[in-house]
């Protein structure tokens, strides 16, 4: 170490300083600190590499985190906000036990963990639903709003029947019996042109309650079966007038109820019927017996 030894006047006044050499040895103190300052940076960095490589904040976290949310729940259900009531609109083919499972509503659960999110996209997978919303209503209330699909008709494919909606999508291949009363439709594309069909055949109502299939013919045009075994050809272009002129025909001269197995109104100035086998063979006896 170094001292500066210099003598000044300033106004009368000496100003000395003095530059000196030092003894260069460490003092036995500063050096132990160092040792300590030493082990401590050691010491610290190896409890920091264990505790990263042990995961042991990460596990501690995760005890305490679920700690705090059991003693939150806790909280919450002392204070009354738990789900208790779940009220369901729009539910008609969809069952209460169906909705329930679907939201996966625990009992006390709190509500605010209740999520409603989540809820609606397990909705939406049940065949019935078309749209779902659901809400939490403070403090203890679960509110689902449904929209179910509308069945439109039955489509065979491959022999089996299955219940299909205005979209032509499939809701259901099971219990259809109580949809027998429903059209079936059959042939190529016939889901997703069923419901242009069936809004056309229903303007005419009395009609359309003699209907029981439509098959649909090289992807444009029907053929229409009604119940009483009589096929109709409709035309691919102005379906619906040829549909009213067969109406027309009815009412006018009881088309229905002769001998007639088939009509063709593919032609938009004539009709063409073909008779029944059974009065194509009277009618031949006739011919002769005349």
């Amino acid at each position: 170490m170094w001292a500066l030894t210099r003598s000044t006047r300033f106004g009368g006044s000496k100003f000395t300083a003095t530059l000196r050499r030092g003894s260069g040895r460490r003092s036995p103190k500063r050096r132990q600190l160092q040792i300590y300052f030493l082990i401590m940076s050691i010491g610290l960095g190896a409890g920091t590499w264990l505790i990263w490589e042990n995961r042991i904040i990460e596990r501690t976290y995760t005890i305490v985190a679920g700690e705090f949310a059991d003693w939150t729940n806790k909280q919450l259900i002392i204070a009354g906000l738990t789900a208790k009531h779940v009220f369901v609109t729009g539910r008609g083919e969809t069952s209460k036990a169906q909705v329930l499972a679907a939201i996966e509503l625990e009992s006390n659960q709190s509500i605010l963990e209740f999520n409603p999110k989540t809820a609606r996209q397990r909705l939406l997978k049940l065949s019935w639903i078309e749209s779902a919303q659901v809400e939490r209503r403070l403090p203890d209330t679960i509110i689902v709003k449904l929209q179910e699909r509308k069945a439109l008709a039955l489509w065979q494919h491959n022999g089996r029947l299955a219940l299909i909606d205005l979209n032509g999508r499939i809701i259901s291949r099971l219990d259809l019996d109580r949809f027998a009363h429903l059209p079936i439709v059959v042939g190529r594309g016939a889901p997703s042109a069923a419901a242009e069909l069936i809004g056309m055949l229903s303007r005419k109502p009395s009609l359309y309650a003699r209907v029981r299939a439509a098959v649909r013919v090289g992807g444009r045009r029907w053929d229409i079966r009604l119940k009483n075994g009589i096929k109709v050809h409709l035309p691919e272009v102005r379906a619906f007038a040829a549909w009213g002129r067969l109406a027309q025909l009815e009412v006018e001269n009881g088309i229905f109820e002769k001998d007639v197995a088939a009509i063709d109104l593919r032609l938009p100035d004539r009709l063409v019927v073909r008779l029944t086998p059974a009065a194509v063979s009277k009618r031949n006896k006739k011919g002769k017996e005349t």
